[in-house]
């Protein structure tokens, strides 16, 4: 529940008192930091302060470095995108703080930040995937598409994921 204020540490077990991991946020803050970096412009505007050592950036510089990595949007776009959406949102969140005179963010994520960003670098480096899916997955899925009832639904979809396999290509 969001804002109930429950502590989760940073493996996301709920905390009863005792210290589990080294980090531990309040349930509203994770839901706000998790929602600031769902999105990928979010997500390359705190990689260029992992990757580079610089604190402080103006937007036109982490516009520039988003739209070098980002093929499907030209520079203005990813500017209007951060100037008026993404900065804000990330500041709202406490990753970066946003001064709008100066036009400049300065980087002020968690360990927190950058285990979430290093394990999402490292599963988008590992390489394309390819899914094969046998023929009572689909019949299973085509029953679930079937049944009327949710916990049958959700009984046929499980079934269906036994017969659905994933291979990493190299």
């Amino acid at each position: 529940m969001r804002g109930d204020g429950s502590i989760y540490t940073a493996n996301g077990e709920k905390s009863n008192g005792e210290q589990r991991a080294e980090t531990s946020v309040e349930g509203s803050r994770l839901d706000d930091l998790l929602g600031a970096l769902a999105d990928p412009r979010r997500r390359l505007v705190v990689q260029y302060f992992l990757h580079s050592s610089d604190d402080v950036a103006t937007v036109t510089d982490l516009a520039r470095y988003v739209a070098d990595r980002r093929e499907d949007e030209e520079f203005e776009s990813v500017a209007v995108a951060l100037h008026h959406k993404d900065v804000s949102k990330l500041d709202e969140a406490d990753v970066i703080e946003y001064d709008p005179r100066t036009e400049t963010v300065r980087y002020v994520g968690s360990e927190l930040v950058s285990d979430i960003l290093g394990r999402a670098d490292a599963n988008a480096d590992s390489g394309p995937v390819t899914t094969t899916a046998g023929p009572d997955a689909l019949e299973h899925l085509s029953d679930a598409l079937a049944a009327d009832d949710p916990v049958e639904k959700d009984f046929c979809i499980r079934q269906a994921l036994q017969y659905v396999h994933f291979e990493r290509d190299e």
